[in-house]
């Protein structure tokens, strides 16, 4: 499933973990306790680098989803068990990835927002949301062939500078994962996504369950993504600026 790239580490899961025969959703599904464990297996994927856990979730959304979006995401679960990072880079990952978004994206929001990220910003966030489950369907518009994330943060409540600025002094300089991970434990982290700078289009949802507060969306990625990714996220150190540098961020308040 979708993933922080480059941050998150792998394990690997023991074959026992889950059995996955009888996984099937059977008829219309349920689709409170699909969008359930949909939330749950992005959060143990993409936050909580909890390979187990994630794998416990998406065989509980197979099981609830209608059967036809259940047949293509049973095959990932034995891929998980067997080799966690692999079967992330599969065909049957990206199968999954997709009927799964879709489903979230047609089911599993109280409110859903259309963002597009371009050069530089999240077009489509209100500055004020209501608390509840939240669909976030974010394209890439990139002009220039730039990766995208959107790392959706909660401020904690006793701090009164503006996210962004709280965010910018954590961060200092150079640019690094390092110095990423650092910035990100002074937040509550809510959800991620990420879009590819692929021909034409490409899009990413995620759902967040948002309590009231202030938050951040923004991208952290260096410019010129698309040639300094793979050292940033090999742990290189990078001189430049990042993408929220340039403006790519967006403040709002959960109501």
């Amino acid at each position: 499933m979708k993933r922080l790239v480059g941050i998150i580490v792998v394990v690997c899961v023991p074959v026992s973990v889950l059995v996955l025969a009888g996984c099937g959703g059977g008829n219309g599904g349920d689709t409170a306790a699909a969008c359930d464990a949909y939330v749950a297996f992005s959060k143990a994927f993409d936050i909580d680098e909890d390979v187990q856990a994630g794998i416990a979730s998406l065989q509980d959304f197979a099981a609830a989803v209608p059967d036809d979006v259940a047949a293509d995401v049973e095959p990932l679960v034995p891929l998980l068990e067997k080799d966690p990072e692999a079967a992330l880079e599969s065909k049957e990952a990206l199968a999954a990835d997709t009927v799964a978004d879709q489903y979230a994206l047609d089911n599993c929001g109280d409110t859903r927002f259309d963002i597009d990220a371009g050069e530089w910003g999240f077009i489509g966030v209100p500055s004020e949301i209501e608390a509840g489950r939240v669909v976030f369907n974010m394209v890439n518009k990139t002009q220039t062939g730039e990766y995208h994330e959107a790392i959706l943060l909660r401020q904690d409540d006793d701090v009164v500078q503006p996210a962004s600025e709280q965010m910018a002094d954590a961060l200092g300089e150079p640019i690094s994962v390092e110095a990423t991970i650092a910035a990100l434990e002074q937040f509550g982290f809510a959800a991620v996504g990420f879009v590819e700078p692929e021909p034409g289009d490409t899009a990413d949802v995620f759902v967040a369950d948002l309590v009231p507060g202030r938050y951040l969306l923004t991208c952290l990625l260096p410019e010129d993504s698309s040639e300094l990714i793979e050292p940033y996220f090999g742990g290189e150190t990078i001189s430049g600026k990042r993408h929220n540098d340039l403006g790519m961020y967006r403040e709002f308040t959960v109501t």
